[in-house]
Formats: C-alpha cells, structure tokens, sequence
C-alpha cells in the first residue's frame, strides 16, 4: 500500500500540474472570480441551487479528515505530511475545476463524462469508476466516517462514566448513525442539498473560531511550526541532524493520501454533487470547486494542523492507532477546558453525518450508472449497513481502506480528465470570450 500510495499521490500531484497548463492556472488567476462563483448559488427553477451543490460536496470533503485525519496524517508521517497536503491541495483545485466542469457539460459523474466525452468504447473504464465509487461510499465513507464518529463519542462519554464498556458504546453510536442517516437520505439529493447548506457554514465557523483561538494563544509558537513543516517534508531531522529519505517518501504518501481523501480532488467524486445543479454553466460550477478545495483544505486541515502543532501536547509520532480525535480535544483543552472533549465529538458528529450523506449521493449515483433507477431505493437500505458496521472497525484499518478506493476511483477519473482536457480549455476561453464581451457592454452603458 505504500508503493501504490507514493505512486497515485505523484500520479494525482502530476495530473494537477499537468491540467494547470490548459486551464492557465485557474486557480491563480481566478481565484476571486472562483470565489464568488462558489456563493453566487445561481441557477433557475426547481431542484439543487449552485450553492446547495457546492455544500453538499463540501459536506462530503469536510468530515473527519480535517480533523481526526489531519491529527492521524501529523502521527504517521510526520509534520511533513501537513506540506505536501498543501501542495495537494494547490493543483488538485485546477482537477477538481476541470473535473466538476466537464460533470456539468456532460450532465453527469465521471462515469457520463468518460461515455460521452471520450465515447462508448471507453464504458469499461466507466463501469470501473462507477464500481469504485459504490464501494468507496459504502466502505470508504460509510466505514470511516462511522467509526471516527464511534471513537469519539466513546472518548467523550468515557469522561464523565469511567466505567463505559468500549464494545457496546461503539456499537450503538453505529446504529444510531445509521438511524439518523436514513432520515436524511431517503429525502433524495434536495433534502441532503438543504441539510448541507444549513449545517456547514455553521459547523465550520464553530471549529474556526476554536482553531484559532488555540492559534492565538500560542501565535510564538507559530514560526517554529511552520519551518517544522517545511523541513519535516523533505525528510530533514532536527533533532538528530540529516536527511532520510524514507521520512519524506512517508510524508508524501500520507499528505497527500489524507489531501485528497479530504478534498477529493481528482477522486471523481463532488462532480456527482455539481451534476445535480440547475446551475448549468460548466465554468462557473468549476470555479466553485476551486474554492472547495481551498477551503477544505488550505483553510481547514491547515487550521488543524497549526493548532495541534503549536499546541505543545505530546504527539504519538509512529503510532497509527491513535485516535486523531482525541488529540484535538487536548489541543483545544487550554481553550475550552472540561468542555473540549465534548466539543470537539459535537463537530466531529456534524462533520461525519454530513459527510455520509453527501457521499450517498454519489454512491446512488454510480449504482444508478451501473444498474438503472431502480437499484436507488435498495442501494439506500446497504448503504446503512457499513455505517452500522464501521463503528467497530480497528482505526488504521478503516483509514486505510479509504484512501485504497478513494485510489481506485482516481484512476479512471485522472485518464478521462487528461483525455478530455481540450473540451475544457475550449469551453474555457468561450467563457473568457463572454465575460470580456460583457464587461465591454456594461462599461459603455
């Protein structure tokens, strides 16, 4: 796993820079245009808005890797790690563009994108992609999410009742998230669009205002952290002084493992979400995966990354099992006090529902892909099964198993993104073209 894990890490860094060139660095030079496309929400009629869109794939990006995963990537590759999810994330915003663009034009997942944009005789290639992307929903998301979900509520509960049996508390967090997810997914993409939109900003404010609050009261520290990263990246070793080339290959595997299984680009997997819109220009619902990316990860998982960094609690480098959430908690301790633990399993709850739900969305949609409407309703009742399930999955296990699919899925997404690179720069410079014309139009009004 780590062979493969270093060669798609490369393999998605290298489709970034490459899809950068035909986009001419979208992610520079429209950044506040991406901005602004995210929370313009257009789109007429009825259905998922544009905004609705962008938080039910910001709900299925922003979960428990900005914070149990970050926390875990720190603890097995080292401050290194946080670099190369930052360089992850800076190319991944001209894929995740160019992906959810190319969603839009062809009206659908990857899986449509590769059927029509490249031609039928490419349909194994999207029949991987949809197969990949059922599984990484139910075993990927359903797993992963629940069981940090599980973890956490046990280490808050564990506080107040010493004597808490692990075993049936972990178990019954995992039916009950099962419960609550079917509430939600059973209303179809509309009502999991509205859920989104109402609980995000929201939770992502909250944890803002505890990151940084941690920041502040340690801003010395700051300067310090941030050369611990640089350094750490490329494998140096202050303490003992040298390079090693065996701790950057591991910082690189596990940046930006945990990058893209937080901000999911070039995994294939927002542009379902985007699809979904009745906002229907390409571009602009591109722009907005842009400041997906960005927000997901130069501002969440950075936050996280500084806080714990900064914090000076004890890290346990090396040592996989240990759960992401609870070093959190002791970072945010000086802030909150008795309060963080309860705290931060209250965001880590919001985050991994929202995140489940998001991806039910993806996962119908590729089942929907491989076996008609019908197989929707029935998809939905399997899906709560891994859900139930991940509760009481060993941590490093279910982790692994993530990014695996989340892998799997990039695949055939990265040859159909190098494939159809064309059609976006062509539907690029037309967007180009009209927004010159019309600002010409308004200037001599």
């Amino acid at each position: 796993m780590d062979i493969f894990g270093c060669i798609m890490g490369f393999l998605l860094i290298g489709a970034g820079i490459y899809l950068s060139f035909p986009t001419g660095f979208i992610q520079f030079t429209h950044f506040i245009p991406a901005v602004k496309a995210a929370f313009s929400g257009k789109g007429g009629g009825k259905g998922v808005t544009g905004f609705q869109a962008m938080a039910t794939a910001l709900a299925g990006s922003i979960g428990t890797a900005n914070i149990a995963g970050v926390a875990g990537a720190i603890v097995t590759g080292g401050p290194g790690a946080v670099f190369w999810m930052w360089i992850a994330a800076v190319f991944g915003m001209a894929t995740k563009f160019t992906e959810i663009a190319l969603a839009v034009r062809f009206h659908g997942g990857a899986m449509i994108s590769i059927e029509r944009g490249m031609g039928k005789r490419f349909r194994p290639l999207a029949i991987m992609f949809a197969v990949c992307g059922a599984a990484s929903c139910m075993i990927g998301t359903g797993l992963v999410q629940s069981n940090t979900v599980a973890n956490s509520v046990y280490h808050m509960l564990s506080g107040f009742f010493p004597g808490l049996e692990r075993l049936p508390a972990l178990t019954v967090s995992g039916v009950l998230t099962a419960a609550l997810t079917a509430l939600v997914i059973f209303g179809g993409a509309v009502r999991i669009g509205r859920v989104s939109e109402a609980a995000v900003p929201v939770m992502a404010l909250m944890y803002i205002a505890a990151t940084v609050s941690v920041i502040v009261m340690n801003i010395e520290r700051l300067p310090g952290v941030f050369c611990l990263i640089v350094t750490s990246a490329f494998g140096v070793r202050p303490a003992a002084g040298g390079m090693s080339a065996a701790l950057m290959l591991r910082a690189i595997r596990v940046g930006v493992a945990r990058g893209v299984y937080s901000n999911e680009a070039g995994v294939g997997s927002a542009p379902m979400a985007h699809a979904n819109s009745n906002d229907t220009d390409p571009i602009r619902q591109g722009m907005a995966g842009i400041f997906e990316v960005f927000f997901d990860t130069i501002v969440m998982c950075t936050l996280t990354a500084l806080a714990l960094l900064s914090s000076g609690i004890f890290i346990p480098y090396g040592e996989a099992n240990t759960p992401g959430t609870a070093l959190v908690a002791e970072a945010f301790s000086p802030v909150l006090g008795v309060f963080s633990g309860a705290f931060t399993s209250f965001l880590v709850l919001v985050f991994a529902f929202t995140s489940i739900v998001a991806w039910s969305v993806y996962g119908e949609s590729c089942v929907k892909y491989l076996f008609g409407e019908r197989s929707v309703l029935p998809f939905r009742v399997i899906f709560l099964f891994p859900i139930a399930l991940g509760a009481v999955v060993p941590v490093s296990c279910v982790w692994r198993a993530g990014e695996a699919l989340n892998y799997l899925m990039a695949l055939p997404n990265v040859v159909m993104l190098l494939s159809l690179s064309g059609v976006v720069k062509r539907d690029l410079n037309a967007y180009k073209m009209f927004e010159k014309r019309r600002r010409r139009h308004y200037n001599k009004r």
